[in-house]
């Protein structure tokens, strides 16, 4: 569980240090899409999702955790959404 934990942080700050360095907003890239017709974020967008996609398999695979069906409780998801909404709108998003 520790093991994790820890892996999930480093690749956590080192994923939101690149973001936060490379000013990649998740509004601007709609906003460019719908306002300037420029994809360029949108490329960067999926480049993210696809490397996500690729190295928790390839972590999985490796053994340094397991993947597994988790159950969902709808409670925590609805507060999360509330939270993260509250956070975008006191941030100005």
């Amino acid at each position: 569980m520790l093991q994790m934990i820890l892996l999930g942080l480093a690749v956590g700050v080192a994923f939101g240090y690149a973001l936060q360095r490379g000013r990649f907003c998740m509004n601007s890239t709609f906003r460019d899409i719908l306002v300037g017709r420029d994809l360029t974020l949108l490329r960067a967008y999926l480049l993210a999702l696809l490397i996500q996609m690729v190295g928790v398999r390839a972590m999985a695979t490796l053994g340094w955790f397991e993947l597994g069906i988790t159950p969902f409780f709808w409670q925590a998801t609805l507060l999360g959404g509330f939270v993260f909404g509250l956070g975008m709108a006191f941030s100005g998003g």
